[in-house]
């Protein structure tokens, strides 16, 4: 698998739609082990679809809430995770952690909450595999960029990492182009 920079990426080419989110306490993240696709089966953080108008910001706490009944006072953006290749058409989201509250989490439609060590997240097959490679990143002190994947018959091709355009944020409204 190739993590090279790739010199013919643009950001424009994946319409970001979409937002998820690492709730962490000490060593563990609250996972979602998913009822549905994308990523059937597999444990997943938290999150969804955009609404119209929207931010990235404000659009991750609505989720975090409607999926745990937590209301988180502090987002980090860490990043953006685009893909082409993969079970829906090419795309991205916005990835943020949050220190979760005390409290334990609500269960969901979406599947089932559960606390896990971080070490199993980044390693074990039972996540989306994805999370191995950018999971990581989340929880260091490097600046948020871009996690770009390439798919082919559901298996990484190729990893990329990229710089976030200097103007970029999770401020402004998300307009859906559909």
């Amino acid at each position: 698998m190739n993590s090279d920079f790739d010199s013919t990426y643009r950001l424009e080419r994946y319409p970001i739609e979409y937002t998820l989110c690492f709730l962490h306490r000490e060593d563990e993240l609250l996972m979602l082990l998913r009822k549905y696709p994308p990523n059937q089966g597999l444990w997943n953080g938290v999150g969804g679809h955009l609404e119209n108008g929207e931010s990235p910001h404000t659009g991750c706490l609505r989720e975090i809430e409607e999926e745990t009944g937590y209301t988180v006072q502090e987002l980090t953006f860490r990043g953006l995770l685009t893909w082409q290749g993969y079970e829906v058409p090419p795309g991205g989201l916005y990835v943020f952690t949050a220190p979760a509250p005390q409290q334990e989490p609500i269960q969901t439609d979406e599947g089932h909450l559960a606390w896990k060590k971080r070490d199993w997240v980044f390693s074990s097959n039972e996540v989306v595999s994805n999370i191995h490679h950018f999971g990581p990143f989340l929880f260091h002190e490097t600046p948020p960029c871009i996690h770009h994947f390439d798919y082919q018959d559901g298996e990484i091709l190729s990893y990329h990492q990229h710089a976030l355009p200097a103007d970029f944020s999770t401020l402004q409204p998300w307009a859906s182009e559909r």
